[in-house]
C-alpha cells in the first residue's frame, strides 16, 4: 500500500489531493494547521477510517514538524506533497495588494510569506527524507506556480512571485543533492484553479488539476528530478 503525505490538506488543492488519493486505495496523512476548523476533511477521515489519518501542522511551527516526524518515524512515504502555501497580502477585494508592488512593500509580510513558501517546505523535506527514502516511489513533490518563472511571467506581486522563484531554486538543488540517494524531487503548477486562493475568475477546477497533477506526479523518474511541470503535463520554464 502507497502512503502520501500533503501538507496544507484542510482545503483547496490540499483536500482534493486527500479525497482523490484516499479513493484510489492510498494511505493518506493529512496535514491541517487547525484540522477541528476543517469539517471536510474530518468527512474523508471518517469516509476512510485507518486510511486517511488527519494531523495538526502549521508547517511553520518547527517543535509541530519534529513531533510529527517522530510520530512517522517508521512509516515510509512514497510521495510526499508540500502543498501548504500564501499567496500575501491581497484581501477580498484585492484592496491589500499594493503591500506586494514596489513603492509600498510589506517587509515583515514578506518574510512569513517566505517562511512559509520556502523554508517550511525545505523543513518537511529534511524531515522526512529518510521516510521518503526507504519507500518504493522517493517522490519529494512541491506545490509551485509560474509566477515563479523568470521566463513565462512578469508578475508585479513581489512578496508571493519572489518566494515561488526560491522555492524553485531550491528544488533544483535538491534534486541535484538527492539524486545520488534515488530520491526524485519535482516542482509542479497547478494551473489557475477555482480555490480560494485563485478565486471565482480562475479557469480550472479543482478536481481537473489535482487529476492532471496525480497523473503528472504518477509519470515521474529520476530522469525527471528537477523538472517543474503544469497539471496538464506541459514543462514550465524557469
Amino acid at each position: 500500500m502507497a502512503t502520501v503525505l500533503v501538507t496544507g490538506a484542510s482545503r483547496g488543492l490540499g483536500l482534493e489531493f486527500v479525497r482523490q488519493y484516499a479513493n484510489s486505495g492510498w494511505d493518506v496523512i493529512a496535514c491541517a494547521r487547525q484540522p477541528d476548523k476543517a469539517p471536510e476533511l474530518e468527512s474523508l477521515r471518517r469516509r476512510w477510517s485507518g486510511s486517511v489519518n488527519v494531523e495538526l501542522l502549521d508547517v511553520t511551527h518547527e517543535a509541530q514538524l519534529e513531533r510529527l516526524a517522530g510520530r512517522y518515524a517508521t512509516t515510509d512515504i512514497d510521495v510526499l506533497i508540500n502543498n501548504a502555501g500564501d499567496i500575501g497580502p491581497r484581501g477580498a477585494a484585492r484592496e491589500l495588494l499594493h503591500k506586494q508592488y514596489f513603492g509600498s512593500l510589506d517587509y515583515p509580510a514578506w518574510h512569513r510569506i517566505f517562511d512559509i513558501n520556502v523554508f517550511a517546505p525545505m523543513r518537511v523535506a529534511e524531515l522526512f527524507i529518510e521516510n521518503v527514502e526507504r519507500s518504493e516511489q522517493k517522490k519529494l513533490v512541491f506545490m509551485s506556480s509560474t509566477v515563479g518563472s523568470n521566463v513565462e511571467s512578469v508578475q508585479h506581486a513581489f512578496l508571493y512571485a519572489t518566494s515561488k522563484a526560491a522555492l524553485n531554486k531550491c528544488v533544483s538543488l535538491a534534486a541535484v543533492t538527492l539524486r545520488p540517494r534515488s530520491v526524485i524531487v519535482a516542482a509542479v503548477c497547478p494551473g489557475f484553479a477555482r480555490t480560494e486562493m485563485g478565486g471565482p475568475a480562475a479557469n480550472v477546477e479543482v478536481a481537473d488539476s489535482i487529476a492532471g497533477l496525480r497523473k503528472v506526479i504518477a509519470g515521474l523518474t529520476l530522469e525527471k528530478s528537477g523538472s517543474f511541470t503544469r497539471y496538464n503535463g506541459e514543462a514550465v520554464a524557469w
